[in-house]
């Protein structure tokens, strides 16, 4: 459905005409709205489901990788008494001691040793299997048990040896699937990224997201160190990414029930992030996506938050609650995004420590959400995975996930990918803008000391 940008905005503070510039957009999120809701379902569905798309994507990938003359074989077909080299496709699966288990809870409860609270479940005696529809193996040799987690679909090159182990010599993933080529623009909208506004109580705007504002409707031109005077005019969409809302339970006194004063808490903040959105898209089109901590479903893919909880905000069709992981394309650029979650949880089961690392390996996994079902809640779909990257994207984000990094991603098929590490307003009081005509994405932080607001 092609949604045209096409809309003469008004400037809120001073009632005078903005022109913004104008670019197509069309919504790709379809695939992670839920038609139905059943979870009767086994969660055994999505991995067979994964997997059986994964295979047919990565077979011509292995015959360009290692020639038609390869054979690619199921675990059932391996001899140990005959080893020879071939190709397994399979779901990797870590077995990890360190991962939660709801077993451990309840030895826990009958006073047996506990589990120490960890923020890492990586240890060096962790297990890499290989599973596919049938069987599973260990794996040995050439890849990192550390460099991947469990749900990610690859393909191996190897032999089984004689102990029963598979011996990987090679091994590869998807990369991001084919990329489609960009069409050159004559001007530089730019997009903005923010998330994690984090707002606690009803119009507790922060000094800094009253400058943004100021900043989004053009009446800080020149005043906003490394700005441009067309900086405001060129904002075609601004995208938060989760996380708006962060309720306090601080009782306020003795006759408050914790409940109370955490809904009223939350009432208060939902109300701050409408006031914001109802500000916002009076002059620009505003798109929500939930986040962890949300009044959204907790299950992926989150839906769009529910409109009565924005009043103020639905009178304008330039707010749209949308999904997460949420993708559209803008200027005929493929972007998709994410609150952070997906990203969290690889660094939680594995030992990459960078949030752009992170978000790197998923695109070079070639699924959104590699760790669903195993470590993050999701809908148990049964017929398909969602969450598998078919179209490598122009742009890739994550929100809520430490500091802004960025970096322009060149997969093994020469797709480029700009790549985004969105900060948290509340705590870095910056945003990422994206120009979408070069891909290139900056910082710009609204940091008030004194009056210092600035690019970095």
């Amino acid at each position: 459905m092609l949604f045209p940008d096409d809309t003469n905005f008004s400037n809120p503070s001073t009632g005078s005409a903005f022109e913004r510039l104008t670019v197509p957009y069309t919504y790709k999120s379809e695939c992670f709205h839920f038609v139905k809701k059943d979870f009767s379902k086994q969660f055994a569905f999505i991995y067979a489901s994964r997997l059986e798309e994964m295979v047919k994507l990565l077979e011509d990938s292995v015959q360009k990788k290692w020639g038609t003359e390869m054979p690619i074989r199921r675990l059932a077909d391996l001899r140990e008494d005959c080893p020879q080299k071939c190709v397994i496709i399979g779901t990797l699966f870590k077995h990890q001691e360190l991962k939660p288990s709801i077993l451990r809870e309840i030895s826990e409860e009958n006073q047996l040793a506990p589990q120490p609270a960890r923020s890492h479940y990586t240890d060096d005696n962790d297990i890499l299997i290989l599973e596919d529809a049938l069987q599973r193996i260990k794996l040995v040799g050439k890849i990192d048990v550390h460099s991947v987690v469990t749900g990610v679909v690859c393909a191996v090159m190897g032999y089984e040896e004689s102990d029963g182990r598979f011996f990987v010599e090679d091994h590869i993933f998807y990369h991001g699937g084919p990329q489609k080529e960009l069409k050159p623009l004559q001007s530089s909208p730019l997009v903005v990224l923010m998330s994690g506004l984090n707002q606690t109580a009803a119009n507790d705007f922060s000094p800094s997201l009253e400058l943004l504002q100021q900043w989004v409707f053009g009446n800080l031109e020149g005043l906003v160190e490394g700005g441009h005077d067309w900086e405001a005019a060129s904002i075609v969409r601004i995208i938060i990414a989760g996380n708006s809302v962060k309720a306090s339970a601080k009782t306020k006194n003795h006759l408050h029930s914790k409940v109370s004063t955490e809904t009223d808490a939350l009432l208060g903040a939902v109300k701050s992030v409408d006031s914001l959105i109802h500000n916002l898209a009076q002059s620009v089109s505003v798109d929500l996506m939930p986040g962890e901590f949300d009044p959204a479903n907790h299950m992926l893919p989150q839906q769009p938050m529910h409109h009565c909880l924005f009043p103020r905000s639905v009178q304008f069709s330039s707010f749209k609650g949308v999904t997460n992981p949420y993708a559209f394309k803008l200027a005929d650029r493929y972007v998709i995004g994410t609150s952070g979650q997906n990203v969290l949880d690889v660094m939680r089961y594995s030992k990459i420590e960078s949030p752009l690392e992170a978000l790197k390996a998923t695109l070079r996994w070639s699924h959104l959400i590699p760790t669903a079902p195993d470590t993050l809640p999701c809908y148990p779909y049964y017929q398909k995975d969602p969450f598998i990257i078919g179209e490598c994207p122009h742009v890739y984000f994550a929100g809520n996930v430490g500091k802004f990094m960025t970096e322009l991603w060149t997969g093994a098929n020469r797709q480029q990918t700009r790549l985004v590490c969105v900060p948290s307003f509340s705590e870095t009081q910056s945003i990422a803008v994206l120009n979408l005509r070069t891909l290139e994405c900056r910082k710009i932080s609204f940091k008030i000391d004194g009056f210092e607001g600035g690019e970095e």
